[in-house]
């Protein structure tokens, strides 16, 4: 498994891994808004990929005051694996670089794999 940040190449394979995998889409879940958080300086959006395919995201931003994390997702057939605290770490050490000192996180509670233990 590889850990990589994404690039706006990659943002028609993102929004169609999010479809597959149950995330919650919103109206800007689009490929040029989508390009345009990707190459964000304050933005990383880290993929873990296995043998060219996507299996995980997770949307990493600095507003200046918060680090801030969306779009955790990970595929159905991954799930509980420990990918999503892969990813997690992955995120925070890029906080890390950035100087980040305090993290906030959306979770969709309408998502029941999200808020399970």
């Amino acid at each position: 498994m590889q850990f990589r940040t994404a690039t706006a190449d990659d943002a028609d394979r993102i929004l169609r891994f999010w479809q597959e995998s149950g995330a919650s889409m919103e109206p800007t879940d689009r490929v040029d808004e989508l390009r345009r958080v990707v190459t964000n300086p304050a933005a990383a959006l880290v993929l873990a990929v296995v043998e060219g395919e996507i299996i995980g995201t997770l949307l990493g931003t600095f507003d200046g005051w918060r680090g801030n994390m969306y779009r955790l997702v990970v595929h159905p057939g991954r799930r509980r694996e420990g990918i999503a605290r892969r990813l997690v770490r992955n995120v925070e050490q890029i906080f890390v670089e950035w100087g980040v000192r305090r993290i906030t996180v959306l979770i969709d509670v309408d998502r029941p794999w999200a808020v399970e233990c």
